[in-house]
């Protein structure tokens, strides 16, 4: 039985498809071929289509050429956000007071609706 052999050619590259056969291996690395991975196929430059080709009729492999089909490329697309009003925690009426940072003293504290720290609302908001 003859082993069948699939050439898909492309633009600039060949790619050789076939059942595992150590022969067709070595016959491969003659040729100066890698193995491309992701499609489990011997790859060669479009130069090397008709040495490899003549190698394996000469060796008697049925050879089938097929057209290599590239995937086109998709243009990327930009997408624009709509915009949103900002989340107010303070809708909530549990809410006393959130992490931030103070208007008046410029700290990182628990501040309140006002925007202002505890310390900074107790010096204005407090009499002594």
């Amino acid at each position: 039985m003859v082993q069948t052999v699939k050439i898909r050619k492309g633009e600039k590259i060949i790619r050789v498809h076939f059942m595992y056969n150590t022969d067709l291996i070595d016959i491969m690395r003659e040729h100066g071929g890698w193995w491309f991975k992701k499609e489990k196929a011997w790859q060669f430059p479009i130069g090397k289509l008709t040495e490899v080709y003549e190698r394996l009729t000469n060796e008697k492999y049925n050879v089938q050429i097929i057209k290599l089909e590239e995937k086109p490329k998709i243009p990327k697309t930009s997408f624009k956000m709509k915009k949103q009003e900002p989340f107010d925690m303070f809708k909530n009426p549990d809410v006393v007071s959130v992490g931030g940072t103070c208007k008046k003293c410029k700290q990182h504290h628990f501040i309140g609706k006002d925007g202002l720290c505890v310390e900074c609302w107790s010096k204005i908001n407090v009499k002594k």
